[in-house]
């Protein structure tokens, strides 16, 4: 698994023990040890690791979010004593219950909610790349990246803004001629930084591309969605990087976004 930064917060064992003392509670063996060693942050960019909320989904008791019928694993009175225990960027809920065996999930865009098979003999995040398959439709191979929950982290946002002329850049056959002009595309931008700078991870898809950066403490995002956007993301430590890696953006028709 890939380590987005080395800043990391493991979380003390003492902590999660006085929560389920307090709440009358057990986590589950893989989960405790996932905190213990990386503490709480985004796994793979979909699914984020939390400390125990024990109180979050009573706020939801009200509500007819779910259906709870036979099939449930829930009833809607057993829906506030859940423990949520992770996220997605969805607004999904992973969440435990004293009398639910494994890991339950709870949709944000439907009303059935499902449980996960939590095998305690097997590192957490095998059971969380079980969930990205079922889920987020990932299949293997894809490459596991893990980011730290950090405070010293921040982006700088730019904007691609190719000129009129610019030539059509093929990132298969570079040549330095078409590297005198500006790229054609935010991919051709991208192919540009990948041959500028040494990644240590790069995901790319049709959406998407990251190029990860173990001294940066982060990465550099093109959205390939959205065709113009460009996001660094740093540590503090990491100015000087993320000050050269600015500068090369900027020669190459990105603006910075105030």
């Amino acid at each position: 698994m890939y380590w987005v930064s080395t800043q990391h917060t493991p979380v003390a064992t003492d902590e999660l023990t006085n929560i389920e003392h307090t709440y009358g509670i057990t986590l589950p063996p893989p989960y405790v040890a996932f905190l213990t060693r990386y503490g709480p942050g985004t796994y793979c960019g979909l699914l984020i690791i939390e400390m125990p909320d024990p109180q979050l989904l009573q706020s939801y008791t009200d509500y007819e979010l779910w259906t709870h019928d036979d099939n449930c694993p829930i009833t809607a009175q057993q829906l506030g004593e859940c423990v949520v225990i992770g996220s997605s960027i969805d607004g999904d809920f992973l969440a435990i219950h004293p009398q639910v065996e494994g890991l339950m999930w709870l949709p944000r865009h439907s009303e059935i909610i499902t449980t996960k098979t939590l095998d305690v003999q097997v590192p957490f995040t095998e059971t969380l790349g079980h969930i990205l398959q079922d889920e987020f439709g990932r299949m293997e191979p894809f490459p596991r990246y893990f980011e730290p929950v950090s405070q010293d982290k921040t982006a700088t946002f730019l904007l691609f803004s190719p000129l009129d002329t610019a030539e059509a850049y093929n990132p298969a056959n570079p040549s330095d001629q078409a590297l005198n002009f500006a790229p054609a595309s935010l991919q051709a931008l991208a192919q540009r930084f990948k041959q500028h700078f040494n990644s240590n991870l790069w995901i790319e898809n049709e959406h998407i591309c990251m190029a990860f950066l173990q001294t940066l403490g982060g990465y550099v995002r093109f959205n390939y969605a959205y065709g113009r956007e460009v996001a660094i993301i740093y540590e503090s430590k990491a100015i000087a990087l993320r000050d050269e890696i600015l500068s090369f953006l900027q020669k190459e028709h990105c603006r910075v976004v105030e």
